[in-house]
């Protein structure tokens, strides 16, 4: 088993945050907070104070963290494709 640094789980989680707000910006919603890129953002947050104080010196621990930070980018991800595609500027 090996050891995820603590920077790698928050480099992916953050950026999983900056996915999603990307994605809210998109949407252009008339109540964001109820929309999942704005739950994916508390959780992404939530989860980088967690991952700081919690992953210390297990490796299993360092792996769940690393593995729900990378399912949570895909899952970002496959709903960018989702947004409807920009319209040129005339």
């Amino acid at each position: 088993m090996f050891f995820v640094p603590t920077w790698i789980s928050n480099f992916i989680f953050l950026g999983t945050c900056w996915l999603s707000g990307y994605q809210l910006v998109q949407l252009k919603r008339a109540n964001p907070v109820t929309s999942i890129p704005f739950v994916m953002i508390l959780f992404c947050m939530a989860m980088v104070v967690v991952v700081a104080r919690m992953n210390k010196d297990s490796p299993w621990l360092s792996l769940a963290f690393f593995l729900v930070a990378v399912s949570c980018l895909i899952w970002m991800i496959r709903r960018l494709r989702l947004l409807p595609p920009r319209k040129p500027i005339r």
